[in-house]
């Protein structure tokens, strides 16, 4: 039996990225690339989340922010990580911490 070479081992994971769930027996985990929709989450190839659905735990990303939320290539992600953007922060210089500016 011949073993691959390392250019055939990264062809055939390369190959893996392109399906949701990288392991078949672990649904839960997904790559995030693929179910980003938002152009200001830029994701490498190959990081994976160990939940479904990553959009729901990255909150306060409003598209009036200029902010981008950028992962790396071949990063893993635990579940229940939640990402906090800065729409959450309040303007601490005002009379208020209520966020006139984002709530009208």
């Amino acid at each position: 039996m011949t073993s691959l070479c390392w250019e055939d081992k990264i062809c055939q994971y390369a190959a893996l990225t392109i399906n949701l769930h990288p392991m078949p027996s672990a649904l839960q985990v997904t790559h995030i690339k693929p179910t980003i929709t938002r152009p200001n989450i830029i994701v490498g190839e190959y990081s994976y989340f160990g939940d479904v659905n990553f959009k729901e735990y990255v909150t306060h990303q409003y598209d009036f922010y200029v902010d981008k939320f950028i992962i790396s290539k071949f990063c893993q992600i635990a579940a229940g990580v939640e990402f906090i953007m800065n729409g959450a922060n309040h303007k601490r210089d005002y009379a208020s911490t209520y966020p006139f500016h984002t709530m009208g």
